[in-house]
């Protein structure tokens, strides 16, 4: 992981983000919520607020030369629900697995959520086929409280997702 560079991701990295979610969502189907078609995180508008707000919620990129691996988080909106944050498309490219990648990302995500105020838990979910990310977020101390069935379908497969939680001391 020495050749590996890790920063928040700006306005400047759009396309590579693009083309990196894109081959995400085409390789790993069962992995996401979203699909190629129907993902309001490549829609153009929606990317770029998320890339230019400077406060409640940040994409970290992993550059090897080039952008090889992302994860997003937000804070929840509302006052009621601003209390927890949301890991959302984590995603390393199968060559730089196993390599701490998908670790250093992860933690970026966790230190960006402890600095928002008021923010005391982290929630995710992971789908049962993506056994390598449910390992990453439970060694991060992440814990599966609930499990729902057939959460998404996939050219006639159903798969379900594990919801997790950490919570912030």
């Amino acid at each position: 992981m020495s050749d590996l560079a890790l920063r928040r991701l700006t306005l400047d990295d759009e396309e590579a983000f693009r083309g990196l979610r894109q081959e995400a969502l085409s390789a790993e189907p069962l992995a996401f919520t979203a699909s190629p078609e129907d993902d309001r995180v490549l829609d153009p508008e929606f990317l770029r607020a998320r890339l230019g707000d400077p406060g409640e919620s940040a994409i970290f990129g992993a550059f090897a030369g080039a952008l090889v691996g992302f994860v997003g988080i937000y804070r929840e909106p509302g006052r009621k629900a601003d209390h927890k944050a949301r890991v959302f498309g984590t995603y390393v490219r199968p060559a730089h697995r196993r390599g701490g990648v998908g670790d250093a990302l992860l933690s970026a995500a966790i230190v960006f959520a402890r600095a928002l105020p008021r923010v005391r838990q982290i929630h995710l979910g992971v789908t049962e086929v993506a056994q390598s990310a449910l390992r990453l977020y439970l060694r991060h101390g992440f814990v599966v409280w609930g499990t729902e069935p057939a959460a998404l379908r996939h050219d006639g497969r159903f798969v379900a997702e594990h919801h997790m939680v950490l919570v912030l001391s």
